[in-house]
């Protein structure tokens, strides 16, 4: 109980450390543990049955660097026709080349989407042309970009625009992505 006799609510650990590394927000799946009466599965439909439903109860302020504010996406270029698993090698090139860049310069965001889950996001692009027109409206808007070229040992010709990934808050990052569809 707190002083005014309320009784709090506390998650349970492991639930939330499962739905956080599911890329579920941590106040949303704080939420979704408080409504559901700390039932994963409930809670889990909870999240994808109410996914814009998120109680200012339940969020800090977007000025202290909170919770939903911040994601990466990953824009993969659908004109290779890349396997599963080269998808998945380009994406990690992505991932690791964006934040090699921010690292340094993004500290408290990074620490921000670190600490609420790592969003992150896979969509379709059309080609490397849209790949690339994508990474100059980010340049443009300041928004942290990185645009990964296959080095061709496998499947690809060397060179070839796989995968751009971008970094922001939410509301920046939508306004370069916002119209592409998940891959």
């Amino acid at each position: 109980m707190n002083d005014q006799g309320q009784i709090e609510f506390k998650p349970n650990e492991e639930f939330l450390h499962q739905l956080v590394s599911m890329g579920i927000n941590h106040d949303l799946a704080v939420q979704a543990l408080f409504c559901t009466g700390n039932i994963l599965d409930e809670a889990v439909e909870y999240v994808f049955s109410n996914p814009e439903e998120e109680s200012t109860d339940f969020i800090l302020d977007a000025k202290q660097g909170s919770s939903d504010n911040y994601k990466m996406i990953f824009v993969v270029n659908g004109s290779l026709k890349m396997g599963v698993g080269k998808i998945a090698a380009q994406v990690g090139h992505a991932c690791l080349g964006l934040f090699r860049e921010i690292m340094v310069e993004k500290k408290v965001e990074l620490e921000a989407w670190e600490y609420y889950g790592e969003k992150k996001i896979v969509l379709k692009g059309i080609d490397a042309t849209h790949l690339e027109m994508l990474f100059e409206k980010a340049k443009e808007k300041d928004i942290p970009c990185y645009l990964v070229r296959d080095a061709g040992h496998t499947q690809i010709a060397p060179g070839s625009v796989t995968v751009l990934s971008l970094f922001g808050l939410e509301e920046d990052v939508n306004h370069i992505t916002g119209t592409l569809n998940l891959l």
